[in-house]
């Protein structure tokens, strides 16, 4: 017998024992070796598809426009409309990320960072509006492709140059500009990563909640978002994030701006050598923050208070190819699908390091789509599900898995982050006890794409075995025919 050292993830105590004694067979139990046929070393996966955990949220696959490099003919491209559509893009995030702490939505320059018309010494001339997307532009894009608007505010400019009520006019401008032509922009996010703006987390409450105010009297049903972030601990971000969100009497959504691979937020490693030696992503930090945030929540007494993270990337990640970064991104999605996230939008879509973004363009031209872009479109169906338990033998086999709320069918996600492929054998609870069941798979593997399997059906009590490749993101599909 082959001993299993079995890696629970994401599972509070309260729900592991619970958890084991609902498993029809239990882990330790079908720890034996049992890939003799193919030579391949086998994992166990048990899924428990009684305890469903809570719905998956419809803004997992969000993105982000920077509104100075979106021009007008790169978005006539119907591949990037597409590829929204079949990813299920809830929601896209504009002006961007710094670039909203500098832009002047009635006054675009076309210039994202460090360049403020506000600024007493400003002399720059502005870009042709066909080489940026202004705020008509993005509302009737996101319309065409029913996708949620989240705009931003800039509260930089109003603070460093003593003009705070011009910059609240501005805000109410824009809101009544919006309303006035017959869009219901729902998010609205207050200043970008303000503790590197001068912000401290108490102004910085203090202006969400001043801003929110006024663009409220336009609209008081829309959602205020803000953001902070976990790390790096030796500045104590995630304390002030945790007062931010007592403070602040307005505040409905607080993002995390998170990038694997960089140095300005929690502790990671640079190299594709170092990821892979992380079971989970972050080594599991990174849940662990969002689950504590949301018990701090409940000790403030904001328990509908939500968690973003709607700026969240990769850095430099030394030695890795466009494949590597598009399943470290499979990776981190993991971690936002299978922990309590309200939103997601990925950095970036056309913008930073080329390997990383979604869009591979030339001089404005789009020339096709990165590797990333399949991750997004196998992740996009496990959005509005609900969220179950599932236990691993096998630290470098993990992953999560949803129902349909209405047809029940299952997913299951897995990454195999080894350099073999494996050998799964699932294993379900009572409820799919003597049934026949089918099993279909789509991976992501090398060089960078989506590979379909066969749907593969099963008798009754034979094992629901199925093949993971080295490297690789699957999705299983899990059913039960109806004859």
């Amino acid at each position: 017998m082959k001993k299993c050292n079995s890696e629970k993830y994401y599972m509070s105590n309260l729900f592991k024992l619970l958890f084991i004694a609902l498993l029809s067979v239990s882990l330790p139990a079908l720890c034996q070796e049992t890939g003799k046929e193919t030579g391949k070393e086998t994992v166990f996966v048990n899924v428990n598809t009684e305890i469903e955990r809570w719905q998956t949220s419809k803004y997992l696959t969000g993105s982000h426009f920077v509104y100075a490099v979106e021009s007008d003919n790169l978005y006539k491209e119907q591949r990037i409309s597409a590829w929204m559509q079949e990813s299920k893009v809830g929601t896209i995030r504009w002006p961007g990320g710094t670039a909203v702490q500098y832009y002047h939505w009635d006054d675009l320059n076309g210039i994202p960072f460090k360049i403020d018309s506000w600024d007493p010494e400003y002399n720059s001339v502005a870009k042709s509006p066909d080489n940026f997307m202004d705020v008509d532009e993005y509302l009737a894009y996101t319309k065409k492709l029913n996708i949620e608007p989240m705009i931003g505010l800039n509260i930089r400019s109003g603070k460093k140059y003593g003009r705070d009520q011009d910059g609240l006019d501005e805000a109410k401008r824009l809101i009544e500009h919006v309303k006035s032509n017959g869009y219901k922009v729902k998010f609205w996010y207050i200043g970008n990563e303000g503790y590197a703006k001068g912000f401290s987390a108490k102004k910085y409450a203090q202006y969400i909640d001043m801003y929110a105010s006024v663009l409220k009297s336009v609209d008081p049903d829309i959602t205020i978002i803000g953001d902070w972030k976990f790390g790096p601990i030796k500045k104590q971000r995630y304390k002030q994030a945790i007062n931010i969100a007592k403070q602040s009497q307005h505040l409905d959504v607080l993002e995390f701006h998170e990038k694997w691979g960089n140095e300005w937020g929690l502790e990671t490693g640079t190299s594709i050598s170092q990821w892979r030696e992380e079971f989970p992503l972050y080594n599991g930090r990174l849940a662990n923050y969002i689950n504590d945030f949301h018990e701090n929540m409940k000790l403030i007494n904001k328990p509908e208070m939500r968690l973003s993270l709607n700026e969240w990337g990769l850095g430099n990640i030394n030695g890795a190819s466009k494949f590597d970064y598009g399943l470290i991104a499979a990776d981190f999605l993991i971690e936002i699908f299978r922990n309590k996230v309200f939103q997601a939008c990925y950095w970036n879509l056309n913008m930073g390091s080329g390997d990383s973004r979604i869009l591979n363009t030339n001089k404005g031209k789009l020339v096709g789509l990165n590797p990333s872009a399949s991750v997004f479109t196998l992740f996009a169906s496990a959005m509005e599900k609900e969220l179950l338990f599932i236990e691993s033998s096998k630290r470098h086999v993990y992953g999560f898995s949803v129902k349909d709320p209405i047809t029940s069918e299952l997913q299951l996600y897995l990454i195999n982050k080894s350099n073999e492929a494996v050998d799964v054998v699932i294993g379900f609870d009572d409820s799919l006890q003597g049934k026949k069941i089918t099993i279909s798979k789509e991976s992501y593997v090398t060089p960078g794409i989506l590979q379909k399997d066969k749907k593969v059906s099963y008798r009754p009590k034979q094992d629901k075995k199925v093949s993971l490749p080295a490297w690789s993101m699957n999705k299983l599909m899990v059913s039960v025919p109806s004859n």
